[in-house]
């Protein structure tokens, strides 16, 4: 039969093999067996059990929720220690951090405690054959309800668990001056601040308890304190635990296996490793100087992104704007238009590119006439002609017409180029875009080319 030992920890600082600990053991549908209290080293001969839970002390770790940005599986512990990091005092470095997955809305739960401590107390079990399969934060061992706390006085904390992956402790003031019970006034303020529609108190529950507008106490069996489930994570994290002596008997041939394979790719892919090393470096360089640009970045996940949106975000907090941007493009367009101030009939902005419409379609716009390439054979006279006609044969072709072009004023591209600016006229409407906003159409279409032909008939009358 499956059983799962729980432990109660104490503080980790203090625990050794000859501490007595408070345990509980539970079948697989998570019925207390039996409960007691025992040395730590006397607790592995005494209750077998196939999976062991250690119950943090609520001093030594604390339970919190983040917000992170959706990133790949493999980034998201870096997340979220960058999200952790500025609630910190200390080093990042110092602490287990534990995590679990991203809910829809970005929200992660996260608990963390002292690295040292946590791995000390890991190697301490495993001597004495406890290898801990999970370190459960306090108020995350606490069964959880459809609505409102669970409460739980465990020595000098009041422990509370408030959702699924939520839970606060509090420390209770022995001296404090009130009316109500100690436990209730250390967590009076969180009451009157969230208003929970229940609060269900593991026995004994307290004497006194204050009246509090929506919210009702409730009483639960002195064994409910066992009977949380466990989240899927815990600060049993795998860099911290010892081997475990003869539960995986493969693990060395495995581990020879897996070195073997390891080189045997390494050799047939140098190349990709090395350019592999080259890139990483690259992405550390360009981390490091976002980091240095923008310190106030938590953790740099992708230099370039990150970049352009706080550079975005400086500029708009400092009022500035972007060379396409409207206002920029409409005081560059008055600049090289001046004559069309008073002649804008239409006026159309799309990101990056303005488009205008005058009343006189010919301010900015020069002719240029471009006469026909002639035949090769000399055109007859009129007299030829009409004795052609006459005769029956075809009359020769008219004398080709010439080609007037309207062509964008030079001296307006010149000055377009000094503004950094890209000019064209279409079907009678100015388009103006910034150069950098133009270049994926400059290989498509020259500026000085567009506009219409206007055929004339040289021919006489």
């Amino acid at each position: 039969m499956k059983t799962t030992l729980r432990l109660e920890l104490p503080a980790l600082t203090s625990l050794h093999a000859d501490s007595r600990v408070a345990f509980a053991l539970l079948d697989r549908q998570h019925a207390v067996q039996r409960t007691g209290e025992l040395p730590l080293a006397e607790l592995a001969a005494a209750l077998p059990a196939s999976r062991v839970e250690g119950i943090l002390h609520p001093a030594d770790c604390v339970v919190a929720t983040v917000t992170v940005p959706p990133v790949p599986a493999h980034k998201l512990q870096a997340a979220v220690e960058g999200a952790v990091e500025p609630m910190l005092l200390g080093d990042i470095e110092t602490l287990a951090v534990a995590h679990g997955a991203r809910a829809s809305d970005g929200t992660v739960a996260v608990a963390w405690a002292a690295r040292d401590p946590v791995a000390r107390a890991l190697r301490l079990l495993a001597d004495c054959g406890l290898p801990a399969d999970a370190l459960i934060p306090a108020p995350l061992a606490l069964p959880p309800t459809d609505m409102g706390w669970t409460v739980l006085v465990r020595g000098e904390y009041v422990v509370v668990r408030t959702g699924l992956q939520d839970g606060q402790a509090w420390l209770i003031d022995p001296l404090a001056t009130t009316e109500t019970d100690p436990a209730v006034a250390a967590l009076l303020p969180a009451l009157e601040q969230s208003a929970p529609a229940v609060v269900n108190w593991i026995d004994p529950p307290p004497a006194a308890w204050p009246d509090i507008q929506g919210t009702e106490k409730r009483s639960l069996p002195a064994m409910a304190r066992w009977q949380g489930p466990a989240p899927a994570w815990s600060l049993a994290l795998p860099a911290l635990q010892p081997n475990r002596k003869g539960r995986t008997p493969w693990r060395r041939p495995a581990a020879w296996a897996a070195a073997a394979a390891a080189v045997w790719i390494l050799g047939l892919n140098v190349h990709a490793w090395q350019l592999g090393r080259e890139e990483a470096a690259l992405r550390q360089r360009m981390a490091a100087q976002v980091k240095a640009a923008f310190p106030d970045i938590p953790v740099v996940l992708d230099p370039v992104r990150q970049a352009e949106q706080r550079r975005d975000a400086l500029r708009a907090a400092g009022g500035e704007f972007g060379s396409s941007d409207f206002l920029p493009l409409a005081l560059a367009a008055a600049q090289l238009l001046p004559a069309a101030s008073n002649n804008v009939t239409a006026l159309r902005y799309t990101p990056g590119e303005l488009r205008l419409r005058l009343v006189d379609a010919d301010i900015g716009m020069v002719q240029k006439a471009e006469a026909a390439q002639a035949t090769a054979k000399p055109q007859p006279s009129q007299g030829l002609r009409r004795l052609a006609t006459r005769r029956g044969s075809t009359p020769p072709a008219p004398p080709p017409a010439n080609t007037v072009r309207r062509e964008i004023d030079p001296a307006i591209l010149q000055r377009a180029t000094s503004l950094g600016l890209h000019v064209d006229h279409d079907d009678g409407e100015w388009i103006i875009r910034s150069t950098a906003a133009a270049e994926p159409d400059n290989a498509a279409r020259p500026p000085s080319q567009s506009g219409v032909r206007i055929q004339q008939n040289s021919s006489p009358r």
